[in-house]
C-alpha cells in the first residue's frame, strides 16, 4: 500500500474506531464478537526502553472481555522491507509493557499479568512472508528444553494481502483505508470518500473526519507530488477538490518507471503478485520461498502462477526446500 508514512497515519489509530475495525474485520476469531467496544480506552506512554524508543511507535489500548481487561498491543509497521524478527521485537515490547504495569502497580489484586493481543498492521510495499510465530525463528531445541522456550505468536494484517473485491461493501474504516491506498485512479478515490461521507455523519465524528481528510491529502500529495494540494480538513472539501481538478494520479509512478526501467518495474510487480498469491494459497512464506521467487525470471514466475492452484504444496511448486530449479 503506497502512502505517506507520517504522523497522520498514526493519528488515525488514536481513534477507537480504528482500533475496533481491524479486530472486527480482520481477526477471524469468535471471541472478538464478545468484546465490549464501548470500554475501549488508550494507555498513554511508551513501554519500550530508551534505546528502542526511536525505532518503534507503540500503541496500547485495552477493552473488556466479560469481566477481564484485554490489552491490545498495536504496532503500525511502515518499513518497506518486512521485518523477519518481528516476533522477537514483540516479545521484548510486551515484556517491557508487563514490567511497566507491575512497576506502576497497575496489576489486578491477584497480581497476575493481563492477556495481550499483539496485532501488527503492515502497509509496506512488499508482502509480508515472514513467520508470525517466535518458534519459527529459533533452532529446534532438544526435547528436554522444549517446554522451557519462550512462546509468542502475533496477528498480522498485511494490506498487500487484500484485494479490493474482498474489501468492497464492508462498512469498516480500516478496509476503506486499504482501498484508498490501492485506488488506481481519482474516480476510485472519490467513490471511497463518498462512502466515508455516508458513514461519518455524526457530530461526535468530527475529529475522525478531520483526521481522515488530512491523511487523504497526504496520500494525494504522495501519489501526485507535482500537484499543489491545499491543506484540507473536511472530507466534503477533499471530494469537491478532486471533482474540480484534473490530478495526474500516476505521475509519480511514471517517473519511477523511467528511473528504474520498465522491465525492472514489471519484474517487481510480478514478484509481489506471486508472493501474495502464494501466501493466500499456502500461508506465510518461508524465507527460501520468498528468495526463490525474487531471483526467478519473469517467465518462471508466470509458469508458477499458472500452476499454483494445481500444486499440492509449496515445495512441489517451487522446488523442495528451496533447491535450485532443474
Amino acid at each position: 500500500m503506497a502512502q505517506p508514512h507520517d504522523t497522520s497515519y498514526k493519528l488515525l489509530f488514536s481513534n477507537p474506531e480504528f482500533v475496533r475495525d481491524p479486530l472486527l474485520g480482520f481477526v477471524p476469531q469468535a471471541w472478538v464478537g464478545q468484546l465490549d467496544f464501548g470500554t475501549l480506552e488508550p494507555l498513554n506512554g511508551h513501554y519500550v526502553s530508551e534505546d528502542m524508543r526511536q525505532r518503534h511507535e507503540d500503541m496500547v489500548w485495552r477493552v473488556r472481555l466479560r469481566d477481564a481487561w484485554i490489552y491490545i498491543y498495536l504496532l503500525l509497521e511502515f518499513q518497506s522491507t518486512p521485518d523477519r524478527f518481528m516476533a522477537l521485537r514483540l516479545l521484548s515490547y510486551i515484556g517491557l509493557f508487563w514490567q511497566q504495569l507491575e512497576k506502576q502497580r497497575q496489576l489486578t489484586a491477584d497480581r497476575l499479568l493481563p492477556p495481550v493481543l499483539p496485532l501488527v498492521l503492515c502497509n509496506g510495499d512488499q508482502p509480508w512472508h515472514h513467520p508470525s510465530e517466535l518458534a519459527a525463528l529459533c533452532h529446534p531445541p532438544p526435547k528436554e528444553l522444549q517446554a522451557l522456550q519462550p512462546q509468542l505468536n502475533y496477528l498480522l494484517v498485511d494490506e498487500n494481502n487484500y484485494e479490493d473485491e474482498q474489501l468492497a461493501g464492508q462498512r469498516n474504516l480500516v478496509a476503506a483505508l486499504i482501498r484508498l491506498g490501492h485506488a488506481g485512479d481519482v474516480q476510485s478515490l472519490q467513490a471511497i470518500i463518498a462512502e466515508l461521507l455516508t458513514w461519518l455523519r455524526l457530530d461526535d465524528q468530527t475529529a475522525l473526519r478531520r483526521n481522515l481528510s488530512r491523511w487523504i491529502v497526504r496520500l494525494i500529495r504522495h501519489r501526485a507530488p507535482r500537484e499543489q494540494v491545499p491543506e484540507l480538513t473536511d472530507l466534503l472539501e477533499v471530494s469537491t477538490m478532486l471533482a474540480k481538478r484534473d490530478i495526474d494520479w500516476s505521475a509519480k509512478w511514471k517517473q519511477l518507471g523511467r528511473e528504474e526501467g520498465l522491465e525492472q518495474g514489471s519484474k517487481k510487480q510480478a514478484v509481489a503478485l506471486l508472493q501474495r498469491q502464494l501466501g493466500k494459497r499456502f500461508g506465510s512464506l518461508p524465507d527460501w520461498a520468498a528468495q526463490r521467487v525474487e531471483l526467478a525470471s519473469v517467465e518462471q514466475i508466470g509458469e508458477w502462477a499458472e500452476a499454483i492452484f494445481d500444486a499440492p504444496s509449496l515445495e512441489a511448486l517451487l522446488g523442495q526446500g528451496g533447491r535450485s530449479a532443474s
